[in-house]
């Protein structure tokens, strides 16, 4: 993502210094231009306040789904889908106070009869990006099968359940703002083997074929550091005996996909927590 560029950088409406009071306070230069970031990184409401009218660049990641269960001796379940990811740049941002809501990441299931939790909403000055879609085993009604859908969908389980789809808003109304989130893979036959994978915020999940299925590819971006990380990768599906596997914090992945053959490894595993990153010139 190119980097922003300011005609008047560093001051507000009225000529004075622009900044922000909230979260974690941090600098860096790059390409000869400084930058002040705030970096909301705990769950729950945070408060963002501005002393003037400037041009920011911000970052919006909701919280990862988790996994669910896998069937008591024989089964495989979806990968939770990614938290949905919002990016926006020079987006102009007048005095005042702004809540700032980080989703948490969406807690995986033992039981074997309700998809794994959803990630909570992150949210930033009326942008939202959407909690991922968690997991699901197969079992239940046809209804509680079906992945769920999310800012990126979860991934279908065995036998051939379809994976969610993604609810994120693409923001394509609005100028200098992209919301990014896709649909998960579905799961494969028991013949074969294998669920599928949760989607990202790069692409969607693949399908089952009899092995692991990748979860959606996650995007990168370089507001907090300047340097590039990726946020946002779907949970992968997996098969033949393998444990769920967490997302990490602060990126809204979404977490691995359990596959059991002899009911030891019936317990799914948590999404990763959202973030959201504010960003202007000094």
């Amino acid at each position: 993502m190119p980097l922003t560029k300011v005609r008047h950088a560093g001051l507000d409406s009225s000529g004075g210094q622009f900044f922000g009071i909230g979260g974690t306070v941090t600098e860096y230069s790059s390409n000869s231009i400084r930058y002040r970031v705030h970096s909301f990184t705990a769950n729950g409401t945070h408060k963002l306040v501005f002393n003037g009218q400037g041009s920011i660049d911000f970052l919006i990641v909701g919280g990862g789904g988790g996994s669910a269960g896998a069937e008591g001796y024989s089964g495989s379940t979806g990968g939770g889908g990614a938290g949905g990811m919002v990016e926006g740049t020079s987006q102009t941002i007048t005095a005042g106070s702004y809540a700032v809501v980080v989703g948490g990441g969406g807690s995986g299931t033992s039981s074997l009869t309700s998809p794994a939790e959803s990630g909570g909403d992150s949210s930033f000055n009326s942008f939202i990006g959407k909690g991922g879609g968690g997991g699901t085993d197969y079992v239940g009604s046809d209804s509680e099968r079906v992945g769920v859908a999310g800012g990126s969908g979860g991934g279908g389980s065995e036998n051939n359940q379809t994976a969610g789809g993604t609810n994120q808003d693409t923001y394509s109304g609005t100028t200098g703002v992209t919301g990014f989130g896709n649909a998960g893979g579905n799961g494969g036959a028991y013949a074969s083997g294998g669920s599928g994978g949760g989607g990202g915020a790069g692409g969607a999940g693949t399908a089952a074929n009899g092995g692991v299925a990748s979860g959606g590819a996650g995007r990168a971006n370089n507001l907090r550091t300047g340097s590039n990380v990726t946020y946002a990768a779907g949970g992968r599906g997996v098969a033949s005996g393998e444990n769920g596997v967490a997302g990490s914090a602060n990126t809204g992945d979404g977490a691995g996909g359990v596959s059991t053959g002899s009911g030891g490894n019936d317990t799914g595993a948590n999404g990763g927590s959202g973030i959201v990153v504010i960003r202007y010139i000094l």
